[in-house]
């Protein structure tokens, strides 16, 4: 099989093995953090335009995305009770305890899609088979859920 490669804004060097629409490459995001392995569900030739625009709201919002999905991890992690006792998790401390581990840029669904344009994964210390993910859609935090 062969790698295809192509230099892809605003996602940087990518890769697909074979005639695979999924590419992939490796991305740090200031505020979200560094490290990600990041996937994009493209097309065989790259990346659609809408997921362009769907990364670059990302990145051009990643402060306000951490700042509004802060309490809804903190929240998301208590209640699933995955927080030793003993364990100060606050909103404070929250992203101290998260690894950046990859980001997904889901298919595009075409316009006034409902879906999660991007999800952004963490590993938790506490439990290292599950991950924690933020979604976005329009460049805004949607939800978090586990894997």
């Amino acid at each position: 099989m062969f790698t295809r490669n192509l230099q892809a804004a605003p996602f940087g060097a990518l890769s697909a093995e074979g005639q695979s629409k999924v590419w992939e490459g490796t991305v740090g995001i200031a505020h979200l953090g560094d490290g990600f392995a990041l996937r994009v569900h493209g097309a065989k030739q790259g990346p659609t335009a809408a997921q362009a625009q769907a990364f670059s709201r990302l990145l051009a919002n990643a402060r306000q995305i951490r700042d509004d999905a802060t309490p809804a991890l903190v929240a998301f992690l208590l209640e699933c009770e995955v927080v030793p006792p003993g364990v100060a998790l606050n909103e404070g401390t929250l992203w101290g305890f998260l690894t950046p581990c990859f980001i997904e840029v889901h298919p595009d669904h075409g316009p006034g899609a409902t879906q999660s344009a991007c999800s952004v994964g963490y590993e938790i210390p506490w439990e290292p088979s599950q991950l924690v993910h933020i979604n976005t859609a329009n460049g805004a935090f949607t939800d978090v859920h586990s894997e």
